[in-house]
């Protein structure tokens, strides 16, 4: 429950209204404790004098002692009911009205001591009742306050207005503030890297531009991102006919100490390009999968027979069939392995392969015994060009193309890759494939 408020109350909607109710409600409380402050004295000062001045001139009309014919006749022209008790008189204009024993009576507020106040609320009616005592007798007035009903009945309308009201500024304002909604899952989308819808805003005021203002910084982060692939695409197509002009050459030559790690070294620029052509067009909104249905076991087995770790890798397969790019999973489990291998002892390193199925995903695991990841490098192994032995040697592992490839693969599958590491402990990848990714 406080999750939820505490969600609601990062509503910019929320808060508007609950400050509008918050407002509404204290105005609502000075009203009232203003107009009470104002009727007590006024009751006080002016309304029980003058229905004390009343009662006593029907008091004195009644007599003493009391002749209850005038008396039946005051109750029959006027609003009201009247019981007499006291000595040998025990009388009521009305059958309804009991004893004045039966009643819980309060004392008016001084100087009227000798006057008595009383409310009863049946299912029938309201009534209140007024207590003098003259001369050893006590007159009951009993008057019906129906009228308190249709002034409770105009609360309930009043209350009932005031919620409408709320309501009708709610949808108001929510109305008046979709648009910033609307940005947010906009901008949200920009942060996936969807740059190719359009921000929809009507009119001319500030929120309206707001949404032209994104529109706008959408379309240049679009131009840059689309430049920057173009260039890296023209570059490694570009490289391609020197380097493989250079690698026939070399081994035209004759075998000597220099020729070897120069074909070796054209061999990763060639590895190099690869990866780079690869992920740019599984970067790409448009690329498109060739899939085709296989069994993932036989895919990782393929990989693992021509891997050089082969026996030190350790299986645990089961049979998983779904559609997938083969090529393309060929090469995410190529690298996996090749990264699981670079940091773990090249003698006694087990490297440890799992597939199997949870809940409608195909989920592959490897696992490694080496050094681990730091966990403030977890977050960012995935990242094109990162590594965190910043040298960018041969013999520390590649360009930090791998781990970005083998994402780019998963998130063309619509799966997910995951990492979890200790230092000194190892490195487990999990990678999870919906059966179901067309």
């Amino acid at each position: 429950m406080w999750d939820r408020l505490k969600s609601k109350w990062q509503s910019l909607i929320f808060r508007l209204l609950f400050y509008f109710t918050l407002s509404l409600l204290a105005i609502a409380i000075v009203i009232a404790t203003s107009f009470s402050n104002r009727i007590k004295p006024q009751f006080r000062n002016e309304i029980l004098p003058n229905v004390e001045q009343y009662i006593e001139y029907l008091i004195r009309d009644i007599g003493t002692p009391p002749d209850l014919i005038v008396a039946q006749q005051l109750a029959d022209d006027l609003p009201f009911e009247l019981r007499i008790e006291g000595p040998m008189v025990n009388w009521s204009s009305s059958s309804d009205l009991k004893p004045i024993d039966q009643h819980e009576f309060k004392p008016a507020p001084a100087p009227y001591d000798d006057v008595y106040t009383a409310h009863r609320h049946d299912q029938h009616r309201r009534s209140s009742f007024l207590l003098i005592e003259k001369q050893k007798y006590r007159y009951l007035f009993a008057m019906d306050n129906s009228f308190r009903e249709g002034s409770e009945r105009r609360h309930w309308l009043l209350f009932l207005a005031l919620g409408g009201i709320l309501i009708f500024l709610y949808i108001a304002i929510r109305r008046l503030f979709k648009p910033v909604q609307t940005m947010s899952r906009h901008v949200e989308l920009i942060g996936t890297g969807d740059l190719e819808q359009k921000l929809e805003v009507g009119g001319n005021g500030e929120l309206a531009q707001l949404a032209a203002g994104i529109n706008s910084m959408s379309a240049q982060i679009k131009s840059m991102l689309d430049n920057k692939s173009g260039l890296l695409l023209a570059i490694s197509h570009e490289l391609r006919s020197p380097l493989t002009r250079m690698r026939v050459n070399l081994e035209l030559l004759d075998e000597g100490e220099i020729q070897q790690p120069l074909i070796e070294d054209i061999h990763e620029m060639e590895s190099l390009v690869t990866t780079i052509l690869e992920s740019e067009r599984l970067n790409s909104k448009h690329s498109v999968l060739a899939l085709s249905y296989c069994d993932l076991r036989d895919l990782i087995n393929e990989v693992i027979d021509v891997h050089p770790w082969r026996n030190q890798i350790k299986t645990d397969l089961l049979s998983v069939k779904l559609q997938v790019d083969q090529l393309r999973i060929k090469l995410l489990l190529k690298n996996l392995l090749d990264n699981a291998c670079q940091y773990s002892d090249k003698v006694a390193g087990v490297i440890e392969i799992g597939l199997n199925l949870d809940n409608m995903l195909a989920s592959i695991y490897v696992q490694d015994y080496g050094r681990g990841i730091d966990a403030d490098e977890i977050s960012r192994i995935t990242e094109a060009f990162y590594r965190p032995d910043s040298s960018r040697q041969r013999h520390t592992g590649g360009y930090g193309l791998g781990l970005y490839l083998c994402k780019l693969i998963v998130d063309a599958h619509q799966g997910q890759i995951s990492f979890e590491s200790e230092p000194g402990k190892g490195a487990r990848v999990s990678v999870q494939i919906p059966l179901d990714n067309s």
